[in-house]
């Protein structure tokens, strides 16, 4: 009986036209604690990776309507974001003219048949931490450069963040900035507009003038202010109702980095979605700008507009795994660590048509 698999588990495309034998080997791998994603043959497999990113990818070489080697090219070609995970072919073909031609296709390793399944597994385990020896290395030299391009632009930060708050003057999306009183440090054109045609009268009423400040009352506030001291995620969602009586309006409330007390960074961000403004859904600028499939774009769009992972599984009918597996592919495309910072990013993209 396979260990229980962990969501962070990694995913291996296992791809086979002898059901018996791909069967043994999934339940292998499965025992080894990998999450294993199956498929027949390479059509099979292509359109296993329309909705699924693996971390490593198993094939054999001679089947029906897309061989080994034909998809290894295809991939090549078409998946530029799959460049880094290792291919491996698994083939009868043990001659080492056929095996040198397999890695010079483009294969990372080949395994001969019948399957030693310890070599398998070691094959496959030291594929994935080279693997993550060369990202953890990525990391850190952009890390490094990010550090160096941070410490130059902090030179000039008060004329850029003059550039950047006229750009998203043109952003359909309400956005608010708060620091760690509560004072607002910046407000777009949209919310401006929200709040002084006191369009939604819940929303005017967590506006309260102090002096020269203006400071939002509100419990979810403050608490996203205590979690953005603390450096902790918080993340709330409030549908706010408009005169009309209908619930319209969605305000997002999320903690940004950790800041200290007192401080003028901004602590809390304030999203407002308003239907007469907003309507339109960005799944092509998901699409075109984070090569989202387009379960994951949608998926995406939910988790901006509040809507819990339960809810997100009954909706498309899948399962919470599933749901967890598209999180973390929407998670790595778009550079983002929590959910916080993906709707802060959704929530500033352009809108486009169905």
């Amino acid at each position: 009986m396979g260990k229980p698999l962990a969501s962070s588990a990694p995913i291996i495309l296992c791809i086979e036209d002898e059901a018996d034998l791909r069967e043994i080997l999934v339940e292998e791998m499965q025992d080894a604690g990998y999450q294993v994603i199956e498929a027949a043959d390479g059509e099979a497999a292509l359109l296993a990776l329309q909705d699924s990113r693996p971390d490593l990818i198993l094939c054999d070489i001679l089947m029906p309507r897309m061989g080994g080697y034909q998809l290894l090219q295809h991939i090549r070609a078409q998946y530029p974001e799959l460049a880094d995970v290792p291919f491996i072919f698994l083939s009868a073909q043990d001659q080492v003219e056929q095996i040198v031609s397999g890695k010079h296709a483009g294969a990372d390793d080949y395994l001969v048949k019948p399957v030693n399944f310890d070599l398998m597994l070691a094959t496959i385990d030291a594929r994935l931490r080279q693997v993550q020896r060369l990202r953890g290395q990525l990391h850190s030299q952009t890390t490094q450069q990010a550090n160096t391009v941070a410490l130059e632009a902090n030179r000039g930060a008060s004329k850029v963040f003059q550039h950047i708050s006229k750009t998203l003057d043109f952003v359909n999306s309400g956005i608010v900035l708060l620091d760690t009183d509560a004072q607002t440090l910046f407000i777009n054109n949209t919310a401006k507009t929200v709040i002084n045609t006191a369009v939604c009268p819940e929303i005017a009423a967590m506006v309260k003038q102090s002096g020269e400040q203006t400071v939002w009352q509100h419990a979810a506030i403050r608490q996203a202010i205590m979690a953005a001291k603390q450096g902790d995620d918080y993340i709330d969602f409030l549908a706010l109702a408009c005169h009309q009586g209908q619930r319209d309006v969605l305000l997002t409330i999320c903690a940004l980095s950790a800041v200290p007390a007192n401080s003028d960074e901004p602590a809390v961000a304030l999203f407002f979605s308003h239907r007469g403004h907003n309507e339109l859904v960005p799944f092509k600028a998901l699409e075109s700008l984070f090569q989202l499939t387009p379960t994951e774009s949608r998926v995406a769009w939910a988790f901006a507009q509040g809507v819990r992972s339960e809810e997100i599984a009954q909706t498309f009918s899948i399962s919470m795994t599933t749901v967890a597996f598209h999180k973390r592919n929407i998670f790595q495309k778009t550079q983002t660590n929590r959910q916080a910072d993906l709707v802060a990013l959704l929530l500033t993209l352009p809108t486009t048509n169905l």
